[in-house]
């Protein structure tokens, strides 16, 4: 018997996106790190995954490896909502640049031009307004405005061509703009 796929090759990325929210920030980190660069142009709207994949020069093996591991997240059990986690890399990336044991991480929300952009610091010392959570050893701070925006998000680190940092994987996002330098909240 042949296991039903929820996400096909000939669905197009943006009703992947639009048919499973809670995952799509998930979903577009997968294909963005396989080469599918359509997810955040208008291209999306139209383009199926296989011919946004053969566009891009990727055979008919890289497609169905795709359509597995992006149906592979959906079957994946949703973490607590209330969770805020670190990737094991991005724990080991984060122990590693920060000064002291004891500082924190501060993830916070910056208002962009098309939305909302990540700002990353570390802290000594917590505010009166940060809500803590702790993670594979980590103490992230929060601000408490912040919190219902971030809350389920998972931290994760990317080190590839285009360059290196921290990534936010946040099932609150409802869209991202065109360049994907902001999100919308």
């Amino acid at each position: 018997m042949q296991e039903e796929l929820l996400i096909s090759k000939d669905m197009t990325i943006d009703d992947v996106f639009q048919n499973f929210p809670s995952k799509a920030q998930k979903l577009a980190q997968i294909m963005t790190n396989v080469g599918l660069s359509c997810v955040g142009c208008n291209a999306s709207t139209f383009e199926t995954i296989e011919q946004g994949m053969k566009v891009h020069g990727m055979s008919q093996k890289e497609v169905t490896s795709l359509v597995k591991e992006l149906n592979t997240v959906l079957k994946e059990k949703e973490e607590s909502q209330e969770d805020i986690k670190f990737t094991d890399f991005a724990a080991e990336k984060c122990k590693g640049f920060r000064k002291e044991n004891s500082h924190m991480f501060k993830v916070g929300l910056v208002k962009g031009s098309c939305g909302w952009t990540y700002e990353f610091k570390f802290k000594e010392n917590k505010e009166e307004s940060d809500l803590v959570f702790e993670d594979k050893g980590i103490k992230i701070l929060i601000s408490k405005e912040d919190t219902e925006k971030l809350k389920g998000m998972v931290i994760d680190y990317v080190d590839g061509l285009q360059g290196a940092g921290f990534k936010i994987l946040n099932p609150n996002v409802k869209g991202t703009c065109g360049c994907g330098s902001s999100v919308m909240l």
